[in-house]
């Protein structure tokens, strides 16, 4: 992959052969990635919208994932995931976060995911950490932002690959590498994270 931009500390990197500039406002945003990478990366843009957003709490739905464990959570967070649980959705509150593992069947996941956004009055994010398929395309498609988690070792043919195949999606799309530090991975998925580095405008190939 030719041509690219590299935010500080590499935290961002973005194909070049770009457009104008695209705003970002990510009160909506996806990542995708293996469940290892993008549940870290994943929870810390979630805890980074809900401080820009100046939100009480803010949702992190993961596909497929499992019910983690509570942890210590903050007010808005215990909220947040009481009102996911009336509506039968099995959330727990981490941190600042209310984490929603969605069924594993693309159809129901969309349908669960849809009532847990009905149900949030601060930012959102999507972890994909499975094959994608068109329901998750369509949710993908309608993200302000959308994250792609690679790792050090993935060939750059197959990140363009992938990067190419999210062009639809109605807001920028972004490649960017893991949270690596052991410290921050562990911050993040707490539900106390953030990922300060999401650019407020940056440059996108459509």
């Amino acid at each position: 992959m030719s041509g690219l931009l590299t935010r500080a500390a590499g935290a961002f990197v973005v194909p070049a052969a770009s457009s104008e500039p695209a705003s970002v406002t990510g009160a909506r945003a996806a990542v995708l990635g293996r469940a290892s990478d993008a549940l870290a990366v994943g929870a810390a843009l979630a805890g980074e919208l809900r401080v820009r957003e100046h939100a009480p709490a803010a949702l992190l739905a993961v596909w497929p994932g499992e019910r983690p464990i509570g942890a210590m959570a903050a007010a808005g967070a215990r909220r947040l995931a009481a009102r996911l649980q009336a509506r039968e959705l099995p959330a727990v509150a981490r941190g600042r976060l209310a984490w929603l593992a969605l069924d594993a069947s693309p159809q129901d996941a969309a349908r669960s995911f849809a009532r847990a956004e009905a149900a949030t009055d601060g930012p959102s994010v999507l972890a994909v950490c499975g094959p994608r398929c068109p329901w998750m395309d369509k949710l993908l498609a309608e993200r302000e932002l959308v994250l792609l988690v690679t790792g050090t070792d993935a060939a750059p043919a197959l990140t363009e690959l992938a990067f190419a195949d999210l062009v639809g999606c109605r807001g920028p799309v972004v490649v960017c590498p893991p949270i690596l530090a052991t410290s921050a991975r562990l911050l993040a998925l707490a539900g106390r994270g953030r990922l300060r580095d999401v650019p407020d405008r940056i440059a996108v190939a459509r």
